[in-house]
């Protein structure tokens, strides 16, 4: 079983052409998968490589809300934290930084027939924005019954773009995610605003702080833990791999 991986902030470091840059994370961790964070310079704007539908996937998570995304003929403004699903190469994608530099994680993967096949299925339209704020909020059963008071949302939905989720997770301290696991699910979480845990993950306990990625193989127990002065605050990507042997 693979194990538990995890990318501190401060050693995440930008190298910028053109008032842009992207670092490649943990990326010996799926394959299939890319994950990179990125950074652009306040006033420039980047044109986004996009993909196929028979290629990849993308999700663009921006974590700092100054900027304005514009596919084709449509702008979504960065106003607060909020993810944009590119309509695959059918538009061009610009992305502008306002007054401040712009922060975001770009994600692609690899699509299959069982990704092409949920999609028709549940005819989902591209391109989607969603703010974190405005996804659907909803309870797990397991948290329910631990007493846990940490709140769920789902951004991207099973199905919606195949074998791909995405989600986000919100608890001020004392408060806990207990554990838990997923059989075929491989998880990265993204640690934003105010990120203060200790992640509890195949027998290790890890500290994480805002600005930190984890990455969780299928099969792991895991759960989160946090004391009066911390903070559980991410947002979540998961594939799920149940049509494969794994």
């Amino acid at each position: 079983m693979q194990e538990i991986k995890i990318i501190k902030k401060e050693d995440i470091k930008y190298d910028f052409t053109d008032g842009f840059a992207a670092t490649e994370i943990l990326s010996e961790t799926c394959p299939g998968i890319t994950i990179c964070k990125c950074c652009l310079k306040s006033g420039s704007t980047f044109e986004v490589e996009t993909y196929a539908e028979s290629d990849r996937m993308q999700l663009l998570f921006f974590t700092t809300c100054s900027g304005i995304v514009k596919s084709g003929k449509k702008i979504y403004m960065i106003d607060d934290q909020a993810v944009f699903v590119p309509d695959f190469n059918r538009e061009r994608v610009f992305i502008t930084a306002a007054d401040t530099d712009l922060y975001f994680i770009r994600i692609t993967g690899l699509m299959t027939e069982i990704d092409h096949r949920q999609m028709k299925n549940c005819q989902y339209v591209l391109p989607r924005f969603v703010r974190l704020r405005e996804s659907i909020e909803y309870t797990e059963r397991f948290t329910q019954e631990s007493g846990s008071k940490v709140v769920s949302h789902s951004i991207i939905a099973g199905r919606h773009l195949g074998r791909y989720t995405m989600g986000w997770n919100i608890g001020a301290g004392p408060d806990f995610i207990g554990q838990h696991t997923h059989p075929t699910l491989e998880q990265w979480y993204f640690m934003i605003d105010g990120s203060k845990f200790t992640y509890v993950a195949g027998g290790d306990e890890i500290l994480v702080n805002e600005g930190d990625v984890s990455f969780t193989p299928h099969g792991t127990s895991h759960g989160s833990e946090c004391s009066e002065d911390g903070f559980i605050n991410y947002v979540w990507f998961e594939l799920n791999r149940a049509w494969e042997e794994i």
